[in-house]
């Protein structure tokens, strides 16, 4: 059987339902909680970081078509104990954010029944990938649209409407610059995901223009529907965004009167799956990937008929599954968000070693990328960053042990 493709539209479609996922109906209210008077100022960080480390993936993907994004760009550009490091930490990162991710889904869908709820929406998404990339892309399309036409919908009747009289944050209330960069960091959960048709890489029709031209429309359109969308939430929950843990409900209540609070449900439990199904195609490659250069074990390069690598897809979903019976919401966003932070400076670094012929955009860029990256890794609440650093220091450890042997 031929290899499964999918071309631009696909591409586009499984970077939107990444980013759209259940990201976007939990980190408004998480990020207002930490800073109120820079919300939008750490959203516009956010967006910028999410920018320049789009801005060095297409730099790099236009130049190689492997799968694995910025681990196979690194192993290329600088040496295979970054490409190990990068790789890790974006597998590690991912599986956590599905975790989180189902963790939002089961809050929307059965709040207080368990997680077995979570535990089936994983193994669903999973099998739908094992079916094959291009079942992936539809799917992806599907939720991707539902989710936008709702949002922009919600964002558009917010613009219009008048809002009630609310208490917002006084302008005198300078905000703390480790606030707005800690609140950036899980804005940036939101945002991650625009990548992540880079790590499909040859499953790409034309990999080298769709992949880039991919990245740079499904992260535009998502900066200004979340800018849209923190504008209309402040301005219709004012500093009750501080204590409203589902703000979407709230807002959908008002600016959509007609439309049941359940299709907002139905929506946010939508985004969630196809952020999940997303999540599940990127790293499964990424680890099959790994496999073959045999940085993790070769068993997770086998293959079925579809091209789709089943072996890593079952285990990631089932380290996935394991993450959700004990993971708290708000630390394991801290955790995916500091891993993938990570993931990115490693590919600003990777362009500063492209030649000048092959780099699309200044150095500078780059340096300021690696620079913000680590600048909101080692801001994340939580016990993210001290934990996170210590299991990549002991992967590379275990790395260099069994080299030796």
């Amino acid at each position: 059987m031929a290899k499964q493709q999918v071309g631009l539209v696909g591409a586009v479609a499984i970077g939107l339902a990444s980013m759209l996922g259940a990201g976007v109906f939990v980190v408004f209210h998480n990020a207002y909680a930490i800073t109120p008077s820079g919300f939008l100022w750490a959203l516009g960080l956010a967006a910028l970081v999410a920018s320049l480390n789009a801005w060095s993936v297409y730099s790099l993907a236009r130049q190689i078509e492997r799968p694995g994004g910025i681990y196979a760009y690194a192993r290329t550009y600088l040496n295979p104990t970054a490409s190990f490091s990068a790789g890790f930490a974006f597998v590690f990162g991912k599986i956590g954010s599905i975790a989180a991710i189902a963790l939002a889904f089961n809050y929307y869908v059965a709040p207080g029944v368990g997680f077995w709820p979570a535990a089936l929406a994983i193994v669903g998404m999973a099998f739908i990938n094992i079916l094959g990339i291009q079942r992936t892309a539809a799917v992806a399309a599907v939720l991707a649209t539902i989710t936008s036409v709702y949002l922009l919908t919600a964002v558009g009747a917010g613009v219009v409407q008048s809002a009630p009289m609310l208490v917002l944050p006084t302008p005198n209330a300078a905000p703390a610059i480790a606030d707005i960069f800690s609140a950036a960091a899980i804005f940036f959960f939101a945002f991650a995901g625009y990548a992540r048709v880079a790590t499909l890489g040859s499953e790409v029709r034309d990999a080298r223009r769709n992949i880039p031209r991919a990245i740079v429309v499904a992260l535009a359109f998502v900066i200004a529907l979340y800018f849209g969308l923190a504008l209309v939430l402040q301005k219709f929950l004012g500093l009750n965004l501080f204590t409203d843990v589902a703000p979407l409900k709230t807002l959908a209540s008002q600016v959509l009167p007609g439309i049941p609070v359940w299709v907002t449900t139905a929506v946010a439990v939508l985004a969630s799956l196809g952020s999940v199904l997303a999540l599940l195609a990127g790293v499964s490659r990424t680890a099959a990937i790994m496999g073959e250069d045999r940085e993790l074990p070769r068993f997770l390069t086998v293959r079925n008929s579809a091209g789709s690598p089943w072996f890593a897809e079952v285990l990631i979903a089932a380290g996935a599954i394991a993450l959700v019976s004990v993971g708290n919401l708000t630390w394991v966003i801290g955790f995916s968000s500091f891993s993938v932070l990570f993931y990115y400076a490693i590919g600003h670094l990777s362009v500063l070693r492209q030649p000048c012929g092959e780099r699309v955009f200044p150095r500078f860029l780059a340096v300021l990328g690696v620079v913000l990256c680590f600048a909101l890794m080692f801001t994340v609440p939580g016990p993210a960053v001290p934990v996170s650093v210590a299991i990549l220091l002991i992967a590379n450890g275990i790395r260099v042990l069994l080299r030796r042997k």
